[in-house]
């Protein structure tokens, strides 16, 4: 291998766990004291093993050849500033100095655009007599007391304590806001994380009858096996388990409500035409509700659940779906000038607390697509 080229047989290899000790030092010597080569290779194992199933040679070769063109670049623009600096020096001296002696007004200097900020996290649990309450403002370790109930405060979290009613008369509902997100233990032992902009309804506590619960947005279930029926409720379709990991995507804007099976096995069916399919692990259920169809798909349920992980992954989405995203957890607003940039598709991965603009930034650098802030509203441009 010389300076600017890769086997890319060793990061198949490398990928695949399978590297002998020769190729290790092969490989370890290509990426030795470049700091930039170490990080190409790790981003390119790291991703490639999340997000496809075999590796493109063509692609990583490519991504390689743009690395190397940008610090070929960025060289270039280090030299060529060190060349005009003293002369700029002197121009801003004679020029400021000029300002000065002619008493001029201070000329205003733009401020840099604010950044997008996260979204609050004022989770809000209403009790069964309409009672609203701001779980932010809680201490941790406090109990909240609804007719018997009690309800355990921890950190971003609630849970309820087990068979304390005979009846599913009583009903709270946890709503979370843009930018929030909250993690319920239900009284059966269920597990529930909810994602920004959801709302969850349910029993306090779970009677005789299946376990059913009602969600508006998003949310990542573990249901407790061994308790009967566990159903979720939304408005194109119901989710019924009997143990079980999946998460369901049922916003309201967008164009299909999603449930995706991670382990265990759950039947779909449509809240009007009572369509069924059936899942194992890895599928997905995808209610489309233009045209009412329920289709079955094999996924990466990762991608689909790893928002509860802190992280952000998008796999050749629409940019009109990765904007819809952020926008449910950063204080922000967007806006496409021109349609056609609502349907490029880009690759990405961020963690949920990072700052917006530099996932924008990366979209940025294909040329395909440029983002202005104006306060808090980006603006979508060629």
């Amino acid at each position: 291998m010389n300076q600017e080229q890769i086997d890319w047989t060793l990061i198949r290899k490398q990928i695949d766990g399978c590297l002998t000790d020769e190729e290790q030092v092969r490989l370890e010597r290509w990426v030795e004291n470049d700091e930039g080569r170490r990080r190409f290779v790790e981003h390119a194992c790291q991703y490639y093993t999340r997000e496809l199933p075999v590796v493109d040679e063509k692609r990583i070769s490519e991504a390689w050849q743009c690395f190397v063109r940008s610090r070929k670049e960025k060289r270039r623009k280090r030299i060529f500033s060190l060349c005009i600096w003293n002369a700029a020096a002197v121009v801003i001296l004679i020029v400021g100095t000029w300002v000065w002696l002619s008493d001029f007004h201070k000329i205003p200097i733009e401020s840099p655009s604010p950044m997008i900020a996260l979204g609050n996290n004022s989770v809000r649990l209403v009790i069964s007599d309409g009672t609203e309450i701001d779980l932010t403002s809680k201490e941790p370790g406090q109990t909240i007391i609804d007719k018997g109930v009690n309800v355990q405060l921890d950190k971003e979290s609630l849970s309820y304590e087990e068979n304390q009613l005979t009846k599913d008369t009583l009903y709270h509902m946890v709503e979370v806001p843009r930018g929030g997100e909250y993690h319920l233990i239900l009284s059966d032992g269920s597990k529930v994380w909810l994602n920004a902009e959801s709302r969850l309804i349910y029993p306090a506590a779970f009677g005789e009858s299946e376990r059913r619960v009602r969600l508006e947005g998003e949310a990542y279930f573990e249901v407790e096996p061994g308790k009967g029926r566990f159903v979720v409720e939304t408005d194109d379709m119901n989710v019924r388990v009997l143990g079980t990991a999946f998460n369901v995507n049922a916003y309201k804007n967008e164009v299909a409500t999603r449930t995706t099976l991670v382990h265990g096995k759950v039947e779909v069916l449509t809240a009007k035409d009572n369509l069924q399919k059936i899942l194992v692990p890895g599928e997905q259920a995808i209610f489309d509700r233009e045209c009412g169809r329920l289709d079955v798909k094999q996924v990466n349920t990762d991608l689909y659940t790893r928002w509860i992980k802190g992280q952000f992954v998008f796999r050749d989405s629409p940019l009109r779906d990765i904007m819809r995203t952020l926008a449910r957890w950063y204080e922000m607003e967007y806006e496409f000038t021109d349609p056609e940039l609502e349907l490029l598709c880009f690759y990405g991965v961020i963690s949920r607390f990072e700052r917006v603009e530099g996932l924008l930034e990366q979209f940025e650098k294909t040329g395909k697509v440029h983002f202005e802030y104006r306060g808090n509203k980006v603006i979508v441009t060629k």
